[in-house]
């Protein structure tokens, strides 16, 4: 009797130790979900819709993009994102090789692009606006990209959920008065897919959609997981997959110098805002492979 009390106590004391070792821990488990339509969208406010903490961003990453007209074609450019959540975005695009092709440059005076290879340069108001007209039909600003890529997407949805509705393991949204028209969640509250529109006054906007198919491993310190693939599909066919390969929140705002595009002497410059188009056929910055 004493011999069983005893190994019964020794088994107990080690199952107790083992569950403390790092790495023994029981993982959270698969059924810890969220059963309302109203919790999922909490949880989805608590941890994706949160500023970054840190003035501003760097980013790599590769983008897969498929275009439609004059014909269908899937090219590959390397993409680097940086600048301040609060002030300017810079954003360079370069082919696989690592040719220049476009730099550009966003701030609250709007949208600039240059292209070194043609020796032109475009402007525009409105990012999202000035984007779309050089064919390149972003559904929202550089400020905003770097914001998803941060993992917040505050900048996109109202506070208020809207209508929610479950869908087997998803819980989908319509939401009103934002760029985004349409959230789908995963029972534990991470975005799987936004639905859009580019703009939200002009009669030309595009329809658009944009998945979150990949999430990196949970960081230790317990902070929600970062989008690291991003598939987004226009209503003309056009699509791109967004490939994370590396993001740093950096400690202090980057130097004025550093988000400065100055265009060379002889540049031909164009304002996109004031009915003028850009000359010969639109510029196209994604390189055929």
């Amino acid at each position: 009797m004493i011999r069983h009390l005893r190994l019964t106590l020794i088994l107990a004391a080690l199952a107790a130790l083992l569950s403390t070792v790092p790495g023994c821990a029981p993982k959270r488990p698969v059924d810890a979900r969220l059963a309302s339509p109203e919790a999922v969208w909490m949880a989805f406010r608590r941890n994706y819709c949160v500023v970054p903490p840190a003035p501003g961003l760097l980013a790599k990453a590769s983008l897969y993009y498929t275009r439609t007209t004059p014909t269908r074609r899937t090219n590959r450019t390397l993409v680097t994102l940086w600048g301040d959540f609060r002030g300017v975005m810079r954003l360079d695009l370069a082919a696989g090789m690592g040719k220049l092709l476009a730099h550009i440059r966003e701030d609250r005076d709007g949208l600039l692009v240059y292209y070194p290879t043609e020796g032109k340069a475009y402007a525009h108001t409105d990012p999202i606006l000035g984007a779309t007209r050089l064919g390149m039909p972003f559904p929202f600003s550089l400020n905003e990209l770097a914001r998803v890529i941060a993992g917040d997407f505050s900048g996109l949805v109202p506070r208020a959920p809207g209508r929610g509705v479950r869908e087997g393991d998803l819980f989908r949204y319509v939401v009103a008065d934002a760029l985004v028209t349409a959230v789908t969640l995963d029972a534990l509250g991470r975005p799987v897919l936004l639905e859009g529109r580019t703009t939200k006054v002009d009669a030309s906007a595009r329809a658009w959609t944009l998945e979150i198919n990949a999430y990196g491993e949970e960081p230790a310190d317990g902070k929600p997981p970062l989008p690291e693939r991003l598939s987004l599909a226009l209503d003309n066919g056009e699509s791109g997959v967004l490939r994370i390969r590396s993001r740093a929140l950096k400690l202090a705002p980057w130097p004025a110098k550093s988000l400065d595009l100055p265009l060379p002497e002889g540049t031909e410059f164009r304002r996109l805002d004031r009915g003028e188009q850009p000359a010969g056929d639109t510029p196209v910055v994604y390189e055929d492979k």
